[in-house]
């Protein structure tokens, strides 16, 4: 039974009716370029969303309050994947693949070191084989997940400027505050500092391509995660299966980001005891955990396998994985035998958001960014409070292929997470965990 207590006290606090005539164009619902005036798919990144208005405090979401950000949303995932709309590319593209990894700007890049003279037919180059609490996933096919992370050109150049990619430049700043550039839309235009993490499934050679967005991967796996003790370079091609989006706007409450987190349609069903996004009352969220649904056992599901009743969903994985040298990967742990992750959707999507991801599955049919859905865009909508950490609107969002073992918990929260983040001196780090491991110089 699903528990919702909303008292009269929670009610003062929601915002007051949000009109489309004064703070959203009204083709907002389908938007699909951040110039109205081009109502028609394009490859502009949305580096600022002035269709919302920050003069309320919101607890709860609606449809008039999340679809600007939802919005924003989709249009930030199809810049960033335009080169897979099959459209003419732009002189100035915000196409992910043009971005930055991370290892590159801070140091330590593991792929380039080990496996340098294959990075050339690459297009994702990675050695993160874990997710953010340090636990691997494993897909119905018995291969890890794997993991990227990038940084646009906005925040390269502060990274830099700023010397906040040395442990040495980030101890001379002594505590001085560290402001990622907001994006800005109009004449003094500017843009955002965007972060984006995106998790990959490695394909088997049988695999149907085509409901994927594809690259060629290459994967270094260090002799300490590998069955044979030898370090590996692996060479394949990759699905991508899940993609944050983390964007620092000007307008709103943007100046804490907006957290946009996408999967693919086939990730993993919806909990037997799933809750609602605004069903958030409660002291125990999910009693004995998220149970498994069900379901139709003709959906071949990436994470989830209908025909287990006995696998318990959500369950972390026994330590000591270890990589064998060819597919399926996830071969050897310490039990001698590896098991498919059992994972299900904790949090339902919201109608309002379900209803704007049919428009643009509709909208990009003839591409593979139909086979995406938007879970949810996550933003700022009170002060802290002892319910709400920080404030952040929905209150619990996670990507099931990148937090999948957090989502019943109370960090289960992008915003409130990435509030704690600190640099490598201790200072705050303006919601990015990226300082926090920088070069020893």
């Amino acid at each position: 039974m699903k528990i919702c207590f909303l008292s009269a006290c929670f009610f003062a606090l929601l915002a007051s009716p949000v009109f489309s005539d004064d703070l959203r164009h009204p083709s907002s619902l389908n938007s699909f370029c951040v110039d109205p005036e081009r109502d028609a798919l394009c490859p502009d990144y949305p580096d600022d969303q002035t269709d919302f208005s920050d003069k309320f405090v919101y607890m709860l979401i609606n449809v008039a309050t999340q679809t600007p950000f939802d919005v924003f949303s989709w249009q930030a995932f199809t810049s960033l994947n335009w080169s897979e709309t099959g459209r003419p590319m732009p002189e100035y593209s915000s196409d992910w693949q043009n971005f930055n990894r991370r290892t590159v700007i801070f140091g330590n890049d593991q792929v380039a070191i080990n496996c340098g003279e294959l990075a050339a037919d690459a297009q994702v180059l990675t050695s993160t084989l874990v997710q953010s609490d340090s636990n691997v996933l494993i897909d119905q096919n018995g291969n890890f997940i794997v993991f990227e992370t990038r940084i646009n050109q906005a925040a390269v150049n502060y990274i830099l400027n700023e010397f906040l990619n040395t442990y040495a430049g980030q101890k001379a700043r002594n505590n001085q505050p560290i402001s990622f550039p907001q994006g800005q839309l109009g004449v003094n235009a500017t843009p955002a500092s965007v972060l984006v993490k995106t998790s990959w499934q490695i394909l088997p050679p049988t695999a149907n391509i085509s409901g994927y967005i594809v690259k060629e991967g290459l994967i270094y796996v260090p002799p300490e995660n590998s069955a044979s003790g030898n370090g590996m370079c692996l060479q394949e091609k990759l699905g991508l299966v899940g993609m944050h989006i983390v964007s620092r706007i000007h307008s709103g409450n943007g100046d804490e980001w907006l957290w946009s987190t996408f999967e693919h349609r086939l990730t993993a069903p919806t909990a037997g005891n799933s809750r609602k996004v605004n069903s958030i009352y409660s002291k125990n969220l999910f009693p004995g955990g998220c149970t498994a649904p069900e379901t139709d056992s003709s959906v071949d599901y990436i994470f989830f396998d209908p025909d287990c009743p006995d696998c318990q969903p959500n369950q972390i994985p026994t330590s000591n994985w270890k990589w064998a040298d060819t597919q399926p990967y996830a071969q050897v742990n310490e039990a001698g035998f590896s098991h498919p992750s059992q994972v299900v959707r904790c949090w339902e999507v919201f109608e309002g958001t379900s209803e704007l991801n049919e428009i643009w599955q509709h909208e990009l049919r003839d591409t593979p960014l139909r086979n995406y859905q938007l879970i949810s865009t996550q933003w700022r909508g009170a002060n802290k409070s002892p319910m709400f950490e920080h404030g952040e609107v929905p209150r619990f969002l996670s990507n099931i292929t990148m937090e999948t073992y957090l989502q019943a918990e109370s960090e289960g929260t992008c915003l409130g997470c990435h509030a704690t983040a600190e640099t490598s001196t201790g200072g705050d780090a303006n919601f990015t965990f990226l300082l926090g491991n920088p070069r020893n110089e």
